[in-house]
C-alpha cells in the first residue's frame, strides 16, 4: 500500500520520515549535488517540509522505506519558486491556488524491487488521485535531467516548463503534469486497477509503539477474510481492547 502522511497522522511515521530525509540527503545532495540543505540530523529538508506537506511512502514488510515523494501547495514556498526558480521562468507559482509541487521523488531501481512491490506507476497514480480530490489542476516539479526519458514515458500527461539546465552539480528540468480525470483514467487502465492502494491512517497521537507497516499487514489480512469472519475478528479485537483497558 501507499501510505498518505499528513500533518495530522505524522506522529505515527517519525521513524519512516527520518529514513525519508536521510534518503533524500543521499540522493539529492550526495549523488546529484543539488544545492540543498541538511538538517540537524543530517537529513535533507527545506521550508516545504511544513504542515502543508503531504508525503507518500511505500514500506517494505521489515519497515524499510522503498519509495517516497512530497506533494505541497506552491503558495507560500516552493522549490521552483525559490532555489530552482531559473528552471521555471515566468510562472508565478506563489499566486497559483490551483497548482501544487511534486518533489523529492525517490523510487527503488528495478533491480531492488521485490515481488508484489508497489510499482512506481501506482505511486504516480496515488499522487494524481490525491491532487484531483483536493481540487488541484496542475502539478509542477523538478526532476534530474537523466530521468527525463523515464518521466516522459511514465503514462502521465507531463510536459517540460523549460530547457534542461544546471542545478548545482547536475542537470535538472522543471515539469508540469495535468491532473484531469482523463489522465487518471488512462493510468488506471494501463495498470489494470480501479484506483491506487492508498492507506490513510487516522489522525492520532501515538507514543511510537504503533508501526505503520504492521497496521498495513493487519488490514491486508482482514481484507482477505469473508464478511462473517471479519465480523468475528472485529468483535475479538474490541473485546481484547476492552480487557486491556
Amino acid at each position: 500500500m501507499i501510505h498518505v502522511v499528513t500533518a495530522g497522522n505524522r506522529s505515527l511515521y517519525r521513524r519512516e520520515l527520518a529514513m525519508m530525509h536521510a534518503q533524500r540527503a543521499a540522493m539529492f545532495i550526495d549523488q546529484l549535488g543539488w544545492p540543498l540543505q541538511r538538517d540537524a540530523s543530517g537529513g535533507e529538508s527545506d521550508p516545504g517540509d511544513d504542515d502543508l506537506a503531504i508525503y507518500f511512502l511505500v514500506l517494505e514488510a521489515d519497515g524499510a522505506l522503498a519509495a517516497s515523494c512530497r506533494l505541497r501547495p506552491t503558495i507560500g514556498w516552493s522549490l521552483l519558486g525559490g532555489p530552482a526558480g531559473h528552471l521555471a521562468p515566468g510562472d508565478d507559482l506563489a499566486r497559483r491556488t490551483d497548482t501544487w509541487e511534486l518533489s523529492r521523488i525517490l523510487l527503488l531501481p528495478p533491480s531492488e524491487r521485490r515481488p508484489g512491490h508497489v510499482p512506481p506507476a501506482e505511486v504516480r497514480l496515488a499522487v494524481l488521485e490525491e491532487a484531483c480530490e483536493r481540487g488541484v489542476r496542475r502539478l509542477v516539479g523538478l526532476a534530474d535531467g537523466l530521468m527525463e526519458e523515464v518521466l516522459m514515458r511514465s503514462g502521465m500527461a507531463i510536459g517540460k516548463l523549460g530547457p534542461t539546465l544546471p542545478f548545482g552539480a547536475s542537470p535538472a528540468f522543471a515539469f508540469e503534469i495535468g491532473t484531469g480525470p482523463e489522465t487518471i483514467a488512462a493510468l488506471r487502465e494501463t495498470l489494470g486497477i480501479e484506483r491506487a492502494r492508498r492507506l490513510r491512517l487516522p489522525d492520532v497521537t501515538a507514543n511510537g509503539d504503533v508501526r505503520p507497516q504492521e497496521v498495513e499487514e493487519l488490514l491486508g489480512a482482514a481484507a482477505r477474510l469473508e464478511p462473517r469472519d471479519l465480523q468475528a475478528l472485529m468483535a475479538a479485537l474490541r473485546r481484547a481492547v476492552a480487557e486491556e483497558n
